[in-house]
């Protein structure tokens, strides 16, 4: 009688331990209940989030943390598969959360989103990027593009306020541009004698032609040689930007599937009546026709030394050029035929 008593008060001791431990990792770190923001990285993997959780004093144990992501996920109907729960994005955590407080905020999503805007877009497809990460409806979507100023809005990552709207994000690029284009760039144009928009025009269509980095540079010395001497630039992306925004103006498009830069028939490009269109006008455009990145714009203040009026890219995107243009007639003879 006296052994089953002594064993049952071990297992009830044993089990006061355990749900004691348990207690105790299962609440916050520490008291604060101040909040800080915690960043989950583009591409980061579940298991380097908890991690990252417990190395910033977010929570004391991880497998216990896990333990109650996986019962919130299980009482939702649409929960991301295990190792994706957890949204890349910004989040205001404290420390004193415990460690279902905590996983309930990181299932709920992010404060922040990322968006990540590539080199060469033009503003509306800027804004479908937008659209699609914030959850924007059509009317603000429809808002940005008429706000925003094309060639300003600079390419990179972002983190972004799910509830921004479209002034604050585009303060937000003009800014980063305006970081980017800094003074030492204005500085050296000015020695050249060159506007700062003059250099964001050619920059942006360097970044729409160039099939690479080291092409870009090439590029520019060409397309100032043209100018230089009063040359018609002839640029196809000048003919696509002009195309399009006449298509744009139908508001018939379906933004997911349309086609921002499409191929130009043959014998097109003297036939979009457009001041975009540098087959028809000479000089620059009265615009840019994208947002450029810091290696087009770098390119634009600083080109190459080159004696060519012709370029073009063959089909593995190497740049050739060419003197003269029966040379440049020889050059698609060669790459492009």
């Amino acid at each position: 009688m006296k052994i089953g008593y002594f064993i049952a008060l071990l297992l009830v001791s044993l089990l006061l331990g355990v749900a004691g431990i348990f207690f105790f990792l299962f609440l916050g770190p520490a008291k604060s209940w101040e909040e800080e923001r915690f960043i989950v990285p583009l591409n980061s993997r579940e298991e380097q989030t908890v991690t990252a959780l417990k190395e910033k004093g977010f929570l004391k144990s991880p497998r216990i943390f896990q333990l109650v992501l996986e019962f919130i996920c299980w009482q939702k109907k649409d929960c991301p598969e295990p190792g994706q729960r957890i949204a890349p994005g910004g989040y205001l955590l404290s420390k004193s959360m415990n460690a279902y407080e905590l996983a309930q905020a990181l299932a709920a999503g992010p404060y922040q989103k990322w968006v990540l805007i590539p080199p060469g877009k033009r503003k509306e497809q800027t804004a479908v990027i937008l659209q699609k990460v914030l959850g924007w409806s059509d009317g603000i979507a429809q808002g940005f593009i008429l706000a925003a100023e094309e060639g300003y809005l600079f390419p990179d990552t972002y983190l972004v306020d799910v509830d921004a709207d479209p002034a604050e994000v585009i303060s937000r690029l003009r800014v980063n541009f305006n970081e980017k284009f800094d003074a030492q760039l204005q500085k050296d144009l000015l020695a050249q004698n060159v506007r700062n928009d003059t250099a964001l025009k050619i920059a942006s269509l360097i970044e729409r032609e160039s099939g690479g980095e080291t092409d870009k540079p090439i590029i520019a010395g060409i397309i100032w040689n043209r100018l230089n001497k009063g040359m018609r630039l002839e640029i196809d992306a000048t003919v696509q930007y002009a195309m399009v925004t006449e298509d744009l103006k139908q508001k018939t498009t379906d933004p997911d599937n349309f086609n921002f830069w499409p191929f130009l028939p043959a014998g097109v490009v003297r036939k979009i009546s457009s001041l975009y269109n540098t087959y028809l006008h000479e000089g620059l455009p009265p615009g840019p026709i994208c947002s450029p990145g810091l290696a087009a714009i770098k390119a634009a203040v600083y080109p190459a030394e080159t004696e060519a009026f012709y370029y073009l890219h063959s089909a593995d995107k190497q740049i050739h050029t060419a003197k003269t243009y029966k040379e440049h007639q020889e050059n698609i003879e060669k790459y492009l035929k």
